[in-house]
């Protein structure tokens, strides 16, 4: 029997968390040099096992084993490899590691699968740089334009070419000549992450076969209010902007409360002007942030809270202005992926949604997607504390495997 490799698995994740931009604390900007650091260790360990690596023009680094030279569709399995600023050792890494111990499996074991196998290592998953999410695999299925991705900079300025062209990895090659590869190649692409919450473990369970990803909306609001003393002005004079946030700061949590289990609501970014101790604030502005596995849900809730902001004009003698309004739609898997997972019988596993955003939602547009997703300890994520046990890298492993030997084990996969 083909079984994961316990010791590989855990040398990988301690190795690619070496590779950081900041001593003490893992950070690995899209571009910087601790992350050429980790593409160039996948690369070798790609290279080891007899895999053709290549990168597009973006940084997305792709290794194919093909032993048998099929002419098959590519499979592919992986996540990103960029991370937040102070993250911790799993999230996107996991998914890379996860692709990677797979293909050890069959190198180890002369195994030839009947179709190439494609890992991937995504760049700028995070939006760590330019503070846009998916942007690597947005790249490979063409989900942006080319001039779309370059508008955005980090905080000096810099857009993508710069900040490639400064990697050094990238001479000679003209930034977006390769965008929107990846639509219309893969047979499916699969990824397995770590849940980044809590459900797996409050249900007792080891697996979660992802049903897809929930609809996530945001909402930015503005309060123009009135600046003036805070000491002179009397209470009922006041035109607080600040206040009137604060009042929709509160209502945005009653009405996730209300809807616990089927929604989340946070406002986790605000401002204020003139943002003085002694000034009364004049502007305020913030972000709300509501999730749903239900559409129908979330655009209700999106309603009410409007409604409220709304009436927060003639209680607090200011003007609230909605500025900006979005909502990307719950993103099913693909069933017939999904029914490969369940046909694993996976033990202890449940089904469930993301309420986070994946590479995966990006690749659901041009090929059959679904995803795994591992327990996280104590349901942390994005933080140093982040955890999830080699044991159930092992079992997600020992699983998987089988897609890959449909005529061993009799599981058809797409």
């Amino acid at each position: 029997m083909i079984k994961a490799n316990p010791v590989r698995i855990e040398t990988r994740l301690r190795t690619i968390a070496g590779f950081t931009a900041e001593t003490g604390r893992i950070t690995r900007p899209t571009y910087s040099q601790a992350w050429v650091e980790a593409v160039t260790y996948l690369r070798s360990e790609m290279e080891a096992m007899d895999m053709k690596v290549r990168m597009d023009t973006f940084g997305n680094l792709i290794g194919c084993y093909n032993p048998a030279n099929s002419n098959e569709k590519p499979v592919a399995i992986g996540s990103h490899i960029d991370s937040v600023a102070n993250a911790g050792a799993y999230d996107g890494v996991a998914g890379v590691v996860v692709g990677l111990e797979l293909v050890s499996m069959l190198h180890e074991n002369h195994v030839v699968p009947p179709f190439p196998v494609e890992v991937l290592a995504t760049a700028e998953e995070e939006g760590l740089v330019c503070q846009k999410g998916y942007f690597g695999a947005r790249f490979m299925t063409g989900d942006m334009s080319v001039d779309e991705m370059l508008a955005y900079k980090n905080a000096d300025g810099k857009n993508l070419e710069v900040l490639r062209a400064e990697s050094g990895l990238f001479a000679g090659r003209p930034f977006g000549t390769d965008s929107g590869w990846a639509r219309n190649y893969y047979s499916r692409f699969m990824e397995v992450h770590v849940e980044q919450g809590a459900v797996l473990a409050s249900q007792g369970c080891d697996v979660g076969i992802v049903r897809g990803i929930v609809g996530i909306g945001r909402l930015f609001f503005e309060f123009q209010g009135e600046a003036d003393h805070a000491g002179p002005t009397v209470m009922k004079d006041r035109r607080d902007a600040m206040v009137a946030a604060a009042d929709l700061i509160l209502k945005v949590w009653e009405i996730g409360q209300a809807h616990s289990g089927r929604a989340v609501t946070t406002v986790g970014r605000i401002a204020n002007y003139p943002n003085i101790h002694n000034v009364i604030s004049g502007q305020a502005a913030l972000v709300v942030d509501f999730r749903s596995e239900d559409d129908g849900l979330a655009r209700r809730l999106a309603g009410e809270i409007k409604e409220y902001a709304m009436s927060l004009q003639e209680k607090y003698g200011l003007e609230v202005r909605l500025d900006k309004e979005i909502y990307t739609p719950v993103q099913q898997f693909s069933e017939k992926l999904l029914d490969c997972y369940r046909a694993l019988q996976i033990p202890n596993s449940m089904e469930l949604y993301s309420w986070a955003g994946h590479d995966a939602k990006a690749f659901a547009q041009v090929t059959d997607t679904a995803m795994i997703f591992m327990p996280s300890i104590g349901g942390k994520s994005h933080c140093p504390e982040e955890y999830t046990k080699v044991e159930s890298f092992e079992l997600v492993c020992d699983n998987l495997i089988r897609l890959f030997l449909p005529a061993v084990t009799g599981i058809v996969a797409p």
